[in-house]
């Protein structure tokens, strides 16, 4: 079950990308035009602009609702049952509301109902901690909160939601692992195995979905790859674990807490982890012609060397800074130079991100050929190496 047409989400995808193809000339107007005849979609349409001021005006306009209902009945804040059954009526009159756009308006994130996803899912998140004992710990709070944010995330492809569970996830492990003892020296090398494990279950999870459905998800899917990767960093790097248990360590009373943040078990572990794990990124991204892999490689790497000068400071950061700028945009430039002919899959040119369906659809080829026999490809238009980018496909063409 999907809150919309995933066909009509799939025939949205193919549309947009054969918009970007006519206005860089690889099809003529009249086969664009064909393709969206033969792939509808009834969606509305709206540009950015409209779609994030919409969304602004949506959650104000709920929060201020919500709040002035609250002013009517403040007495109910006091009965936590009734205010918990509250919260979680809010969040059914807005689910109802938001089918209500979806089927009569024909919304699809334009807005509106993103807004509506994330406040009823939020609200219905409220009334259920509400409910639970108030002596229940954080990570117990956080737990509970993560299947009813996973449902809203599956049955609407929201980005923002499927954000929140896995924020509620890790939280819930993070603050769960500090209840012990030992938690705070195991927490790092638990992290990082868990980003893997969540990784690991991302890509099955999308290897198994219909091409529909791929394209359903794949803003969620997307950034929970991110997000494994960029936790799976953070928990190996020197800094984040050193200056981090710094401040969960505890302070005697009437000590200040000092201003170094002590020296952590295993530095040179994680030292090595510090440049090991963005060098596997970098690694991954160039050899698999991965968009999402390098950046993370060369943020990882930047944050690796700024480690190295946080603690041990060789030149005054305004040298130091001028030194790396100048080193940064000097790469760059010659990349670009380099790049401008297609070298080893690589190229300055951009891509726009094509979908693989675009090539394998069979009714959409059909279409071009009934309407052209041959691309309008214009003569200083490259061919070369790129990838089907996006958060972390890895297909070549």
């Amino acid at each position: 079950m999907r809150a919309y047409n995933s066909i009509h989400v799939q025939n949205r995808a193919l549309r947009q990308q054969a918009d970007r193809w006519q206005r860089e000339g690889l099809i003529q107007p009249d086969q664009r035009e064909a393709i969206r005849q033969a792939f509808p979609v009834p969606f509305r349409e709206s540009n950015v602009f409209a779609e994030l001021g919409s969304f602004v005006f949506t959650v104000l306009a709920v929060g201020g609702a919500y709040a002035f209902v609250l002013l009517l009945i403040n007495g109910i804040i006091d009965n936590k049952a009734a205010f918990a059954g509250f919260n979680g009526l809010v969040s059914l009159v807005l689910v109802f509301l938001l089918h209500t756009f979806i089927r009569e308006a024909q919304f699809y994130r334009n807005g509106p109902d993103n807004a509506l996803v994330v406040m009823a899912a939020s609200f219905l998140v409220t009334a259920v901690n509400i409910a639970l004992p108030d002596s229940a710990a954080l990570w117990l709070r956080c737990l509970v909160s993560v299947p009813v944010l996973l449902a809203f995330a599956i049955y609407y492809g929201e980005v923002i939601v499927a954000f929140m569970a896995l924020a509620s996830f890790f939280a819930s492990f993070f603050t769960g692992f500090l209840e012990f003892d030992w938690g705070r020296m195991a927490l790092p090398f638990m992290l990082m195995v868990v980003s893997l494990l969540l990784k690991w279950v991302l890509n099955n999870v999308q290897s198994r979905l219909t091409e529909a459905d791929q394209t359903y998800f794949a803003d969620a899917l997307s950034m929970g790859e991110w997000v494994c990767l960029i936790v799976l960093a953070a928990a190996g790097n020197y800094f984040v674990v050193r200056e981090l248990n710094g401040l969960l360590a505890d302070v005697p009373a009437g000590q200040a807490r000092p201003e170094v943040a002590p020296q952590i078990a295993l530095p040179a572990l994680f030292w090595v982890l510090t440049f090991l794990i963005p060098a596997i990124y970098a690694y991954l991204g160039l050899t698999r012609k991965n968009r999402m892999y390098v950046i993370l490689g060369a943020l990882g790497l930047a944050g690796a060397t700024s480690t190295v000068r946080y603690y041990f400071p060789l030149l005054p950061l305004s040298i130091h800074l001028t030194l790396i700028g100048t080193l940064l945009i000097g790469t760059a430039a010659m990349a670009i130079r380099y790049l401008r002919q297609p070298r080893f899959g690589f190229t300055d040119v951009p891509d726009g991100e094509s979908p693989r369906q675009f090539f394998l659809n069979s009714e959409l080829l059909s279409v071009m050929q009934a309407t052209g026999t041959t691309i309008n490809r214009q003569p200083d238009m490259k061919f070369g190496g790129g990838d089907f980018g996006g958060g972390g496909a890895g297909r070549d063409y």
